[in-house]
């Protein structure tokens, strides 16, 4: 794996953009990219983008819950940023598939109040990742270089002095573990104890022969069933014919009119209520104006000598009403005058009809209204005429049907009929349980088979299981001698690989002759001369210093991962021979690519001297404006001082 870019926006102390090119040359003769610049300019900035890149959450530990997270992404946008927006983005090629790929991870949030929305783009030779869903990028990241691992190829001053520090060697205990992968190991041991229990609770016990057992007698009682089923359906067959002549006997022998005589004479009883009081009905209507309507032609005369009357009645009643209206104004009245009088019963007798007058017991209107109900009437008389005569039909049949009747004519066959009838209904009853009974049957061994198969199915996973927890049982053994032999393969290789390194920082070549890592406990003893051990009081601040160099060197190369080194500041405390063993032998060497973070303190001219034919690219930042953004410069690293770019982002 080859760092390619770095590219910061809005991120710490990088206001605005800043690009980092960190390929060193192709001909990896100068494999190191140099970060100068001061306390505070950000350098630690820089490692800690490329851990946040890689890692996401994972860069500040293990444990680090989410609201954690936003807090502290939300502290490393650039207080000059207007929009509140930050990313970093790292291009790095590594192998996949035989072939060397460009990747690019770039990770960008935003502040939306006191929380970030965050979003994670992962490219291959500049198109999206889509061979591994979104949601696993950050597992396939990790892959490429383990968290765990990552602390040996990318580490600060601090921890170098952590471990330079610690008498006990705790921290590079947890460095050990993680390199041969015993946290790995020990939670796939636990991982396969978790499985073997669990797979133990889920055991449980099956009676198959019971199953079996009670899957035949439901069969069998199924079988039978349906042999009497068949054998009461032939016999309702025979009974059922036997039902069908007697009844056709009983009807020969006139049992159904015996059967329904009740029934016929409480109808007769009905009809003949029925027709009394459509007759009824008839007279009343025949008592009326209904008989008009036999003499169309005497009724129309009628009605014109009705109207000559009606008018003859009408002049009558004007002319009195005249001569009582003359006779109660009198002769005060000057608007009324004799003549008036006389005009208006002139007009009265002028209107009367000529001829003989009709004499009427009542008014002529009357006599019209009663005259138009002549049409209605009639269509009633006919209504009723035609159910008069459906009634006496009824009559005339029941009356028949009732003088045919004999009684005890029937009743020998009526027995016969009753008897096939309670017979037929007996087998059929019988016959309606069997079939119940054959369908509680099927349904039972449709459950038993049911239940057969599944108890055949956990019988078989029982036989998986347990063939499954002696394949965990045996990958447990399996990983117990792995682990012993890896662990002494690794250790053997660290002590060698620390060995040398240490020997070729440290003035004293003969301090250390060997390093002994307890298998168990994974802590460190140094042996001198004749095996003696060696404590860290022994050695000096530079020497702890560069002891922890050493074995953060060790480890990596025993890892055996072909990744970039990132080192900060690894100069304090070491003194100026110390510094130039550092420079000559251990930075040039460590990987294929270093890139070495440093002050402008500590890389004095003729530190620069010893690094400068190992230098592709050299970088200088500078914190401006009061300490609130960085500048970056680049130089030439054969000129050393040509500033071939200047960065600033305000």
């Amino acid at each position: 794996m080859i760092l390619q870019s770095l590219r910061l926006v809005n991120f710490g102390l990088y206001g605005g953009e800043h690009r980092f090119d960190l390929a060193p040359e192709p001909d990896g003769q100068k494999p190191v990219v140099l970060v100068v610049g001061h306390n505070g300019a950000g350098k630690t900035t820089f490692l800690e983008s490329v851990r946040l890149a890689l890692y996401g959450k994972r860069a500040l530990g293990a444990r680090v819950g989410q609201a954690e997270y936003e807090r502290h992404l939300l502290k490393r946008i650039n207080n000059f940023a207007k929009d509140r927006r930050a990313s970093v983005e790292l291009a790095f090629k590594s192998q996949h598939l035989g072939n060397e790929d460009l990747y690019t991870v770039r990770r960008s949030w935003a502040a939306r109040g006191a929380s970030v929305i965050e979003s994670l783009e992962f490219e291959r030779n500049g198109a999206p990742v889509e061979d591994i869903p979104s949601e696993d990028w950050n597992h396939y990241l990790e892959d490429i270089i383990p968290a765990g691992v990552s602390q040996l190829f990318f580490f600060d001053g601090e921890k170098i002095q952590d471990i330079a520090d610690d008498q006990e060697s705790t921290g590079l205990t947890d460095a050990i573990k993680s390199l041969l992968g015993i946290d790995i190991l020990d939670q796939l041991r636990g991982d396969l104890a978790l499985y073997k229990s669990r797979s133990m609770d889920r055991d449980g016990y099956t009676d198959l022969e019971g199953l079996r057992r009670d899957l035949e007698i439901a069969k069998s009682d199924l079988v039978l069933a349906e042999e009497e089923i068949g054998s009461l359906s032939a016999k309702r067959t025979q009974l059922a014919r036997r039902s069908e002549a007697s009844q056709k006997v009983f009807e020969q022998e006139g049992g159904s009119i015996a059967l329904s005589r009740d029934t016929l004479s409480e109808e007769l009883k009905r009809v003949e209520a029925d027709l009394t009081k459509q007759t009824n009905a008839l007279k009343s209507l025949v008592n009326g104006v209904a008989p008009f309507a036999l003499a169309p032609k005497l009724l129309e005369r009628f009605s014109a000598d009705l109207e000559k009357a009606r008018g003859q009645h009408s002049a009558t009643a004007i002319e009195a009403f005249v001569s009582s209206f003359q006779a109660a104004v009198g002769n005060d009245d000057k608007t009324w005058t004799k003549t008036h009088f006389a005009q208006l019963k002139d007009f009265a007798r002028n209107s009367q009809s000529t001829g003989p007058k009709m004499a009427l017991s009542t008014e002529p209107d009357w006599v019209l209204a009663k005259f138009s109900q002549v049409a209605d009437e009639r269509v009633k008389v006919a209504t009723l005429a035609a159910q008069l005569a459906e009634l006496q039909k009824q009559r005339a049949t029941l009356k028949d049907q009732l003088k045919n009747f004999r009684p005890g004519a029937a009743s020998g066959a009526f027995e016969e009929l009753k008897k096939a009838e309670f017979e037929l209904g007996a087998v059929e009853t019988e016959l309606n349980r069997k079939q119940g009974e054959a369908t509680q049957a099927r349904a039972l061994i449709e459950r038993l088979e049911r239940e057969l198969r599944k108890s055949q199915d956990a019988v078989f996973a029982l036989a998986r299981a347990e063939e499954k927890r002696d394949l965990a049982t045996r990958a447990q053994a399996a990983l117990n001698e792995y682990e012993e032999r890896i662990v002494q393969m690794r250790l053997a290789s660290l002590s060698k690989h620390f060995i040398e390194a240490f020997s070729g920082l440290v003035t004293r070549k003969s301090l250390v002759h060997d390093v002994i890592v307890d298998p168990n406990s994974f802590q460190l003893k140094l042996l001198g001369k004749e095996g003696r051990e060696i404590t860290p009081s022994e050695l000096s601040a530079g020497e702890r210093q560069l002891f922890a160099i050493s074995m953060l060197w060790a480890l990596g190369r025993t890892s055996g991962r072909e990744l970039p080194m990132i080192i900060d500041t690894p100069l304090s405390r070491l003194d100026r021979k110390h510094r130039t063993n550092l420079m000559a032998n251990y930075v040039p060497r460590s990987s294929a690519q270093v890139v070495m973070l440093c002050t402008d303190t500590e890389l004095t001219p003729d530190l620069s001297k010893i690094i400068s034919p190992y230098v592709s690219r050299r970088f200088e930042i500078g914190a401006v404006g009061g300490g609130q953004r960085t500048e970056i410069t680049v130089l030439r690293a054969e000129a050393d001082a040509q500033v071939l770019e200047t960065t600033d982002a305000h």
